[in-house]
């Protein structure tokens, strides 16, 4: 039963997601191509020195942020018992302690698509809609912390460490672009996988 309920809560989350996401690439294709190779390698190779330097520098203060506001969350839930997910339920978990490298991987390609979902096309859309960047940082942080409740083995608890962690990605996209938004969120991401394999070693 448990695990068919996983099932419908990975299903109905991707579906809904999924029809929404693509009825807007549809209506607006510029969206698909931002993701594409040639529209980021030409302006990726024509990037000066200096352009390089204030991007990489932006984008390790919004990681630094991201991580040391999301572990102080973590830090005061657990402290409090508040549990967010189950270890034994959490399929990152299981990853983490038998296929760390694999694990590695699947936290640097998951945040492109998240990234290019919950910034490159809510926000943009709310933008678009209420011309409020504000409403549009906040819109897409709640709906990318609660879609992650779609992984089997989290409770509600667990979108609180990722309102945090989504409005700071929210003001590096809107600071940096699509390109620094990834990079944060695959450097978070890295870093947290790193930390917890050391703290099991």
């Amino acid at each position: 039963m448990r695990l068919w309920l996983d099932l419908a809560r990975i299903l109905v989350a991707g579906i809904v997601l999924g029809f929404v996401i693509g009825k807007l690439v549809v209506l607006r294709p510029h969206y698909l191509e931002r993701i594409r190779p040639r529209s980021w390698v030409p302006r990726a190779r024509s990037m000066k020195r200096k352009e390089w330097v204030r991007l990489i520098t932006i984008v390790l203060w919004f990681t630094a942020a991201t991580l040391l506001v999301t572990i102080i969350v973590g830090k005061v839930l657990s402290g409090a018992g508040v549990e967010m997910y189950s270890e034994e339920e959490y399929p990152f978990t299981v990853l983490e302690k038998q296929y760390p490298l694999l694990l590695l991987v699947v936290v640097n390609v998951v945040p492109i698509f998240e990234e290019w979902i919950f910034r490159g096309i809510i926000l943009e859309e709310v933008v678009r809609r209420r011309r409020s960047k504000l409403l549009a940082v906040v819109v897409s942080t709640f709906i990318f912390a609660v879609f992650h409740l779609s992984n089997p083995g989290t409770y509600p608890a667990f979108v609180l460490p990722l309102i945090p962690a989504g409005l700071l990605l929210g003001a590096c996209y809107l600071k940096t672009g699509l390109a620094g938004a990834i990079i944060t969120h695959n450097a978070y991401n890295s870093i947290l996988v790193i930390l917890l394999v050391l703290s099991q070693s």
